[in-house]
């Protein structure tokens, strides 16, 4: 694929607050996952993948933990200093908020992605997030673009409509008929209608050329409309051509703490874990050297992940263990994710637990929460016995 092709703008400003307190001081983006990974990664590999290497990203906050993972971009070869590069644009949540009073003005959202695009000289310019977690390939859904002749393709996957929820969130495409792909609608689920086998959920990623971004994107800067992906044709249906590429492989919406949960939890299932970290490149993520984990003779360990540089003595089942954790002799874990840094003394248990990085955990500590409802303890937390919780 030729070099500035595509660019990509990621709209990171993606609603976190059913995330809490796991978001508190990091974005969805900068999530760690899978015990090794961040969210960023997956759709930086896609990138990698179709050979892109120029983004831009667009934070709500300063990013300062996305920033860290991240650097120059070069594990995902998004350093080229030739037509290439990393651009963030962070704190555009405040900037918005000041600007949205303004009239006849494109604020500075839409403004500084317009300014990006043409900068970057590329013929296509994909958008997309990270709280959809999947592992599209730019590539193929470039060629289907292309091959339909349409002004913008939209990602979607099939969904059981059973297993979908009501989530303020997410939303649903309509298509123009049986036969076609072309798109007609973005609704809410109760809009969706009954009697469906599968509801069609929008990914929040779409293709189009960087003449076509160009002329929506200025348009929705001057009619103030919010800095989201799709808002950019919504009201254009009528006028454009927009169609549904559809994705089959796995897909989990990251938008509150049980999804998190749930999304990790997949990634102990062989076929859940294929299906996201093998399907086509092996996602790329910041390297970062270790010593083996160490499993003591009384170790237990069963249907669990491991990152490097922990020291396991106790019990592990049904959970995900990130990197420099201590699980001390006598200590319990079942369905729980432990993050990087944190220690668990001995005697203690954990079952529905998230772990922040950093942690804690005294000796003789029990702490349980159900399979619906996650217990989540902040970072840097240290939790005793007779004191109880303290930050």
């Amino acid at each position: 694929m030729m070099k500035n092709k595509i660019s990509a703008i990621l709209n990171l400003k993606e609603d976190d607050s059913k995330l809490l307190p796991l978001t508190e001081k990091r974005s969805i983006s900068s999530l760690p996952f899978g015990c090794r990974y961040r969210l960023i990664d997956f759709p930086f590999t896609s990138l990698h993948s179709a050979a892109v290497n120029s983004a831009a990203f667009f934070i709500a906050g300063n990013g300062r933990s996305l920033h860290d993972h991240i650097r120059s971009g070069a594990s995902w070869g998004l350093d080229s200093s030739i037509g290439g590069g990393l651009f963030p644009h962070t704190e555009t949540a405040i900037r918005e908020a000041v600007e949205m009073g303004k009239a006849d003005q494109i604020n500075s959202f839409y403004h500084d992605q317009i300014h990006y695009v043409i900068r970057s000289k590329s013929e296509y310019v994909v958008m997309m997030g990270t709280k959809m977690l999947c592992n599209i390939d730019i590539k193929a859904l470039l060629r289907y673009h292309q091959e339909k002749k349409a002004d913008v393709t939209v990602v979607y996957k099939n969904m059981v409509q059973s297993t979908c929820n009501a989530s303020e969130d997410e939303t649903y495409l309509l298509f123009e008929g049986q036969a076609t792909d072309r798109i007609t609608n973005l609704v809410s689920f109760d809009k969706l209608g009954a009697n469906r086998d599968k509801a069609p959920v929008n990914m929040d990623i779409a293709i189009m050329t960087s003449k076509k971004f160009v002329e929506l994107a200025t348009q929705a800067g001057k009619n103030k409309l919010r800095s989201e992906t799709m808002l950019l044709f919504k009201d254009h249906l009528d006028e454009i051509t927009v169609i549904g590429y559809e994705y089959t492989g796995y897909l989990k919406n990251i938008n509150s703490i049980q999804s998190y949960f749930d999304a990790n939890m997949d990634m102990l299932n062989e076929k859940n874990y294929n299906a996201l970290l093998t399907r086509g490149d092996s996602i790329i993520t910041k390297v970062k050297n270790g010593a083996p984990t160490f499993y003591s003779k009384d170790a237990k360990v069963k249907n669990a992940q491991f990152a490097s540089d922990c020291l396991v003595e106790g019990e592990v089942e049904n959970s995900l263990i990130f990197r420099k954790v201590t699980i001390a002799k006598d200590a319990k874990i079942n369905h729980s994710i432990v993050m990087q840094g944190s220690q668990i003394g001995s005697g203690s248990s954990l079952e529905y637990v998230i772990l922040d990085k950093g942690v804690k955990i005294g000796e003789g500590v029990h702490l349980k929460g159900t399979a619906d409802n996650i217990k989540v303890i902040k970072k840097n937390t240290v939790v005793e016995p007779e004191r109880g919780v303290k930050a």
